[in-house]
Formats: C-alpha cells, structure tokens, sequence
C-alpha cells in the first residue's frame, strides 16, 4: 500500500514538472510573439514616417516648379 502512494505521488510530481515546464515554454513563446510584434509596428512606423517625409519633399518640388 505504501508502495503504490509511494509511487503515485512520484508520478504526481513528475506531472507537476511537466506543467510547469509547458508552462514556461509558453511564457516565452508568447514573450517572443510580442517582442515580433512590437517589432514590426515600429518598423512600420518608421516607414509611414519615411512616407510623409518623401510625400512633403514631392509637394515641395511641385511647388517649386512654375
């Protein structure tokens, strides 16, 4: 009897680790998804920036031209 509580809460543990440990795997998929994402906005703000600079550099030439 004692051997099979023995052996139960043995394998109750290793359970407990594994969750544990998918746990943390998760965390850091997740932290690595944000990190990309914050990633690409920025990179997409930088080019809309780069955008509206060509964009006024253009009106200005038009409206140097008589």
């Amino acid at each position: 009897m004692e051997n099979e509580l023995k052996r139960a809460q043995d394998t109750a543990k290793r359970a407990v680790k594994i969750a544990l440990i998918a746990c943390v795997i998760t965390i850091l998929f997740a932290v690595l998804s944000l990190w990309v994402l914050l990633n690409e906005i920025t990179a997409t703000a930088h080019l809309t920036k780069a955008q509206k600079s060509q964009e006024e550099r253009l009106e200005r030439l038009e409206k140097a031209l008589p």
